[in-house]
């Protein structure tokens, strides 16, 4: 089965740095977002709280906003519209979702504290245009227009009876994950994609964007600026020529297992050009050195780390935090009977303790997205207990 990826609530930022989204559903009072529908109840037994289907996609939706705010750094909120609306399905394969900047900008005044683009007369996102020059460029334009499958849940032949998963973690067999498509899609919000037209090769008002200032066709030594039209358009479908040439991703290529070539990571270019998945995102075979996949690869696996991607930010201009993928045992852990002395209970998704006693001694817990206790957790006189979340190790 192939799912391929083309490309309000305030949520404050959890510390200083940290970035702030707001986003704004678009769907009717009855549908995407909004439907009253009875929930996932595989979704709300692994953690997610909503009691409609909508509230569920709304609590994974924002769930992955929270997860990028602790990844990017902008004193600017992030204003993101998103809906659920007709895609590509059928049977065998579908489009999940796709996402990308509402607006460009160049050549900018920067509020103080900020600065002007790192390359002149180029164009940049809205949201990464708004970081750079700690201001918002357009407030009248919302940042990243966001829009996922909707047929996805429905009983007809979209997919067959695979399904919308809705909580955090791996889907289950038989379901297709709305958070990691969430994360996937909000990467390219941000500025995973180039705004060249990769059918013809043809700029915006014929000018670079930032993508593309980092974009080298290895065969022909060049880089995507350095190119004619009819260059780049060949460009992007010269599979394992299009490479990634920033620094910080270069950097960071002994974390890779494959997916390299001549020192550089490959990008998406097959000999088919694939609209709006050629050129803006990773190739494939980019894999770290346990053979899991990269977020920003064009098809979903359930393994998808980010290590790479992160660098590529930073190459972009984001003050991205590094690669913090988590390596702890357990996906979930399960804690339950006495608990004595110093323990720390660490899981990528989360720590549940189920009816246990904090009996003495100093007990903690670390998960991605969240800690849980059943109903007859104590922590007995003397006992200490802490609990920390950070969805910043949980992918």
């Amino acid at each position: 089965m192939r799912f391929a990826f083309a490309a309000l609530l305030l949520l404050l930022p959890l510390s200083s740095t940290a970035a702030a989204f707001s986003v704004i559903y678009n769907d009717g009072p009855s549908e995407g977002f909004n439907d009253p529908a009875s929930p996932d109840p595989q979704s709300q037994m692994d953690g997610n709280p909503g009691t409609t289907l909508g509230e569920q996609r709304r609590w994974a939706f924002e769930r992955a906003l929270q997860f990028w705010g602790l990844r990017l750094q902008s004193n600017i909120t992030i204003r993101v519209d998103a809906e659920m609306n007709d895609l590509t399905c059928d049977s065998t394969s579908a489009v999940l979702g796709s996402a990308g900047a509402k607006s460009l900008y160049t050549n900018w005044i920067p509020a103080a504290g900020g600065s002007g683009p790192t390359f002149t007369d180029t164009w940049y996102g809205q949201a990464l245009a708004n970081r750079i020059a700690n201001k918002d460029n357009g407030p009248s334009t919302d940042d990243i227009g966001a829009t996922f499958n909707k047929h996805i849940d429905e009983s007809n032949s979209c997919l067959g009876s695979i399904t919308w998963y809705y909580a955090l973690g791996h889907a289950p067999g038989g379901t297709v994950s709305f958070y990691r498509t969430v994360l996937h899609e909000m990467g390219h919000g941000v500025n995973f994609q180039t705004f060249v037209d990769v059918s013809t090769g043809k700029r915006v008002m014929g000018l670079d964007d930032i993508f593309m200032k980092f974009l080298e066709d290895h065969s022909l030594g060049l880089n995507w600026p350095s190119m004619s039209p009819s260059q780049r358009q060949a460009s992007a479908t010269d599979t394992n020529d299009l490479h990634w040439t920033g620094s910080n991703v270069l950097g960071a290529t002994a974390s890779l297992g494959s997916g390299t070539s001549a020192g550089h990571v490959k990008m998406y270019a097959p000999s088919s050009l694939e609209q709006g998945s050629s050129v803006s995102h990773w190739d494939k075979d980019v894999d770290d050195t346990s053979g899991n996949s990269e977020l920003m690869e064009p098809v979903a696996t359930g393994t998808e780390k980010l290590t790479v991607t992160d660098e590529l930010f930073h190459d972009l201009g984001w003050n991205a935090i590094d690669a913090h993928n988590c390596s702890f045992a357990n996906d979930r852990t399960t804690v339950s009977g006495i608990l004595n002395g110093t323990r720390q209970d660490n899981a990528c998704v989360s720590v549940t303790y189920n009816s246990a006693t904090v009996n003495s001694g100093d007990t903690s817990a670390l998960a991605g997205q969240q800690v849980i206790f059943a109903s007859g957790f104590t922590v007995k006189m003397g006992a200490t207990f802490t609990a920390n979340t950070d969805p910043s190790i949980g992918l």
